[in-house]
C-alpha cells in the first residue's frame, strides 16, 4: 500500500443521477395524484413521474456529480497561495478542523456549505489535485488560470 493520501472521491454520475431522480419521480408522481386528483393504478403519476424524474435526474447528474481536476504545479506555495484566493473569491475557507491527514479541506459557512459540499485538495511536489462538484470546477480553473496556473 502506498503512503500517499488520496482524496474522497464522491458520487459519480450514475450515483447523482439515482438521487436526483428518485427523489425527483416521487415529489412528481405525489403532485400529479393531488393535482390530477387520479390514483396511482391509473400509471398517469408513475409516467410523469418517470418522465419529469428522468429529467431532474440527468440535470442533477450533469451538475451535482463529483470530479477530480489535475494540475501540474512547480512550487508548493504558490499555488497554495493563489488557491486560497481564488477559493475566498467563491466563498470558501480552509476547514483546520478537517482530520484528513495531507489533505486541504475547503468549505462554506454552515447555511451555504448545505447546497455546495465541500473542496478537497491534495498537493504533491509536481502536481496538484481538487475534487469537487462539477459546478465548482469551472470557477475554479478560471480563477487558477486566471492568477497563472494551468
Amino acid at each position: 500500500m502506498s503512503d500517499q493520501p488520496t482524496l474522497p472521491s464522491g458520487p459519480g454520475f450514475g450515483l447523482t443521477f439515482l438521487y436526483y431522480f428518485a427523489g425527483t419521480a416521487v415529489v412528481t408522481a405525489l403532485l400529479a395524484v393531488k393535482t390530477l386528483g387520479v390514483g396511482l393504478d391509473t400509471g398517469l403519476p408513475n409516467l410523469y413521474g418517470t418522465l419529469l424524474g428522468a429529467v431532474g435526474g440527468l440535470t442533477g447528474a450533469l451538475v451535482n456529480r463529483s470530479t477530480t481536476l489535475e494540475l501540474p504545479i512547480s512550487s508548493r506555495k504558490t499555488f497554495k497561495r493563489e488557491l486560497d484566493a481564488a477559493l475566498a473569491e467563491m466563498g470558501y475557507t480552509e476547514d483546520q478542523t478537517a482530520q484528513l491527514e495531507g489533505i486541504l479541506v475547503y468549505r462554506r459557512p454552515f447555511v451555504r456549505q448545505l447546497l455546495s459540499g465541500r473542496i478537497y485538495v491534495l498537493i504533491g511536489e509536481k502536481q496538484a489535485q481538487i475534487s469537487s462538484r462539477v459546478i465548482h470546477m469551472g470557477g475554479i480553473k478560471k480563477r487558477l488560470e486566471a492568477s497563472g496556473i494551468r
